[in-house]
């Protein structure tokens, strides 16, 4: 079973920072990591990828998936109008130890909170599952790490 910890907040509240962090940390304690991002950003038509690219031009000719292999990646793209987190979860993803998440603040998963502002963390406090909120306005680094620590040390399954 693997264990899935979300990491929510709103725009530049260090969620990429951190999200980084645990992921070095998680690979020196030998855990195998997978990451979702969701792209939550309206009006967002691209996910970094430039439209006149080979395997967007696939996508948007009507292939359902388009996969690009190039030195020591795999980039799998296929194309949804709206897809569950458990979905991609139970669908996409390989890894058998660890699944951080970015976004998808209303899914059920344990959560990190990260707000660098007091009306965020009010707004963030209503969220469900939530094991710790972190104000990343002040050095947040070693309560995070701590946490993480903690969190996969509990032997108890989330999927």
């Amino acid at each position: 079973m693997v264990k899935v910890l979300q990491v929510v907040g709103f725009k530049k509240s260090g969620k990429t920072t951190t999200m980084n962090r645990i992921i070095k940390q998680l690979k020196a304690m030998n855990y195998e990591v997978s990451v979702i991002k969701h792209h939550g950003e309206i009006g967002g038509q691209e996910i970094d990828i430039p439209r006149t690219r080979d395997h967007i031009t696939y996508i948007e000719s009507g292939a359902d998936e388009s996969i690009v292999q190039g030195y020591t990646y795999i980039h799998k793209l296929r194309k949804n109008d709206s897809i569950e987190l458990q979905t991609i979860i139970d669908e996409e993803v390989t890894c058998k130890d660890i699944v951080l998440v970015e976004g998808y603040k209303q899914a059920h998963y344990d959560k990190i909170v990260l707000y660098n502002k007091a009306e965020d963390k009010e707004i963030l406090s209503q969220l469900q599952n939530i094991k710790i909120m972190v104000d990343t306005s002040v050095d947040s680094e070693q309560v995070i790490k701590e946490f993480i620590q903690s969190w996969v040390g509990d032997i108890r399954e989330t999927i």
